[in-house]
């Protein structure tokens, strides 16, 4: 794994101590601001205030875990990044529905349920890859991140008759976006690197100047308890089979985020990185539906692994997984004194929502980023738009399904996962009539090159292969076909064929002639002037370079050229 040139410490880099724990206090601050969710169904719920705190305080035990569970240096768990999980809107939908009708109980039960879901997908999702292509988890990178923008609007909006962002929300939040952004860009030392929790402390100062927060909110932090034990007496877990469709739909689309996130980090972290990386998926997923599973255990809200601090670590460029470690200290620290959770409670909304705006962006464009890898063609665009077209439709007119059954109600009014039904149905439909193996024949004595280009380019989009490698493709097969043409003696057509099965694209060339010799090292630059065997070597040699695998031999006499490429 190479570095990328704007990642100031990398996965394996250990930063000095000052770095470390500065930016683990940066991704605990992110994660704080999630905090929300297990308070919005706890509320719903009509839970007390006693047992709303110590259920945030059981949430910090198991973010500390997540985080841990990701960082694992070996074994099949965890992703092996600097990969903190939050609490999610993926599971909002249905453990509301939950809340009213089973209370808590219910809640904890089926988020149970969702990460064995999760554990489950996790064990074959290198084989349901066909079915969830690259693009359809950029999508949902993409919309994750519209979530948490969304979210800092309805917090800027706050409690406004008007629906407009009061003055002072403005000011706090513009003051401190204004700082994150400008550490950001126009500093290239350290201050870079906390740049949210700078913006963060200077939303705290304006917050407090404009009388946000008032002297009785710091002094309610500073009058609690130095270390109280989290006692989860209100425990108890009960399941209810008209729940199972929906936790098992916010599981799978967990899965998908998780799936997404980690393939930000990877393209964020490596340098060389040209595909997602199966098994740090895998274990990614693993370690979510597990951290999934004890949430629910230990009585909090569904989790995934988070958007937001990856875009944290692309503004930072500190990606050291060493972090995750202090990280998980400062979370169990948090969870056994009630004074540091204090200090987050009492955030103000302003400051929330510049941080949550300054991640959203990088988290939005990292997802645009993963679609736009990839050729495509009318039917993978539509996938896209029409996923988009439905998170939007929810998003602003949520009224719009509110005449389907109640048992498709957490499917639709969850406008993630609608989207990501939407994307996944549509690639199941649109698949339908793919062919997977294309075929064309080619004269040698009136070879048209562009013709070529044009198939498979054509082909490539169908497909959805990456842009970079169907470069490599288009430029490897119009040499190999001149290299056949001009050393091989073809005698009739050339059937040129080329394949794809979502891993590799595998390009054949078979004709009557001589087989073609790639067994030859780089000509000098004599050698290509003066004789015709320098040529034929160093059109030979580019193609070896061009492609993962070349070979040629000669079966059932007819000489076989072939070429494959990993995507």
């Amino acid at each position: 794994m190479r570095k990328p040139a704007n990642l100031v410490y990398g996965v394996e880099e250990p930063p000095p101590w000052m770095v470390t724990f500065v930016s683990a206090i940066q991704h605990v601050g992110v994660i704080a601001i999630f905090m929300v969710y297990p308070l919005i169904i706890g509320r719903q719920a009509g839970s007390p205030a006693d047992e709303l705190s110590n259920i945030l305080r059981m949430a910090m035990l198991v973010l500390a875990v997540a985080v841990l569970l990701q960082a694992l240096p070996r074994g099949p768990v965890g992703s092996k990044l600097l990969a903190p999980s939050i609490f999610t809107g993926v599971y909002l939908g249905p453990s509301m529905v939950a809340a009213k009708l089973g209370g808590l109980s219910l809640v904890w039960g089926m988020t149970i349920f969702a990460g064995l879901v999760e554990i489950t997908l996790s064990r074959v999702w290198t084989k349901l890859r066909t079915f969830i292509p690259s693009e359809t988890a950029g999508l949902v990178v993409f919309l994750i991140g519209v979530i948490i923008g969304l979210a800092a609007l309805h917090l800027l909006i706050g409690q406004s008759a008007t629906k407009s962002i009061p003055g002072p929300n403005a000011a706090v939040a513009g003051l401190a976006l204004a700082v994150m952004i400008a550490l950001n860009i126009w500093n290239k030392g350290r201050l870079r690197l906390f740049c949210i929790l700078i913006g963060m402390v200077v939303g705290y100062i304006a917050a407090t100047a404009l009388g946000m927060l008032t002297a009785d909110d710091f002094l309610s932090v500073l009058r609690q308890p130095l270390l109280t034990l989290p006692k989860p007496t209100y425990l108890n877990w009960t399941f209810n089979a008209s729940m199972i469709v929906p936790f098992a739909v916010s599981g799978l689309a967990a899965a998908m985020s998780t799936t997404a996130v980690v393939t930000t980090y990877q393209r964020t972290t490596d340098a060389d990185w040209v595909r997602p990386e199966m098994k740090s998926i895998r274990g990614g997923i693993f370690g979510d539906g597990i951290a999934v599973a004890i949430a629910g255990l230990l009585g909090t809200y569904g989790l995934t692994v988070s958007t937001a601090n990856v875009g944290l670590v692309a503004a930072t460029g500190v990606a050291s997984r060493r972090i995750a470690f202090v990280v998980a200290a400062i979370l169990v620290l948090a969870a056994f004194q009630p004074a540091l959770v204090g200090v987050l409670t009492i955030m103000p909304p302003p400051v929330m929502a510049a941080s949550l705006l300054f991640t959203a962006v990088f988290i939005m464009i990292g997802g645009v980023q993963i679609i736009s890898s990839r050729v495509l063609d009318a039917r993978r665009t539509l996938v896209i738009g029409m996923g988009m077209m439905a998170f939007f439709v929810v998003s602003v007119v949520p009224s719009t399904f509110a005449g389907v059954p109640g048992w498709a109600q957490p499917l639709v009014n969850s406008p993630l996962v609608l989207a990501t039904l939407t994307a996944l149905f549509l690639n199941l439909i649109f698949r339908l009539g793919i062919r997977r193996k294309v075929a064309l024949a080619i004269d040698p004595k009136d070879a048209d090159y562009q013709q070529i280009v044009d198939f498979v380019e054509r082909n490539a989009a169908i497909w959805g292969a990456r842009r970079d490698v169907m470069s490599r493709v288009e430029f490897a097969v119009q040499q190999a076909v001149e290299a056949v043409i001009e050393y091989c003696q073809v005698k009739g057509p050339i059937s040129f064929e080329i394949g794809y099965d979502e891993f590799d694209i595998d390009v054949a060339l078979s004709y009557s002639g001589l087989p073609l010799d790639l067994t030859g090292k780089l000509p000098t630059q004599d050698e290509i002037l003066e004789s015709d065997d320098g040529a034929r070597r160093l059109a030979t040699f580019l193609l070896v370079q061009r492609s993962d695998k070349a070979h040629s031999w000669w079966a059932d006499g007819k000489a076989v050229l072939a070429l494959d490429f990993r995507q």
